[in-house]
């Protein structure tokens, strides 16, 4: 969601991943207080959530082709519940966090008719703290359905990868995680007006 005055831009975007699993320990594992074997069976749910305040500046090389420099301000926020059985029995243990930082990038533009488009979109986060790194990455392909004056409905189809790494500055008991999607589907609908 976003709004532009002439080539200022700015916007409000979350990124939304959960997922969940289960497996055998294969190594022992300590969480906290929480001391778990090899072999003992553990269930996981995580969320991560992205909160990205971002502010944009096109620059129009010709009329087919911009350049969009962004910055955005990044809220993580991180959860997840476990299970285990085995050595110990745990039910659903939580841990919950959050971190912010400073992402850059931008994206390229080029429509190719006055109803087809390709964008190219790279963001990353400025390493700090205990975000470590990040990328994000797409090609999007957007076709105009609707257009009457300044509204108009695309469709959007593309494909992405992020990736992105934390390690939290605890002494004790860090937090650490990887967290690569690989590849990112994109389908929607872009309404403008």
């Amino acid at each position: 969601m976003g709004a532009k005055w002439d080539n200022f831009g700015i916007y409000y975007g979350i990124k939304y991943k959960s997922f969940k699993g289960d497996a055998t320990l294969n190594e022992d594992l300590k969480t906290h207080d929480l001391q778990l074997r090899k072999g003992d069976k553990i269930s996981s749910k995580h969320l991560y959530a992205f909160h990205n305040l971002g502010f944009s500046y096109d620059f129009k090389l010709n009329s087919k082709f911009t350049i969009t420099p962004k910055i955005e301000f990044s809220v993580f926020q991180f959860s997840y519940k476990f299970s285990s059985s085995g050595s110990t029995t745990v039910s659903n243990d939580e841990r919950k966090f959050n971190a912010g930082g400073i992402r850059v990038g931008g994206e390229a533009n080029y429509q190719f008719t006055d109803d087809f488009g390709l964008r190219f979109d790279v963001m990353t986060h400025i390493p700090h703290d205990s975000i470590k790194s990040s990328l994000d990455t797409s090609l999007t392909g957007s076709y105009n359905l609707y257009r009457n004056g300044n509204t108009e409905v695309n469709v959007l189809a593309g494909i992405g990868y992020d990736s992105f790494k934390y390690r939290d500055t605890q002494k004790d008991m860090q937090n650490f995680m990887v967290s690569k999607t690989k590849p990112v589907y994109k389908l929607g609908l872009e309404l403008k007006f």
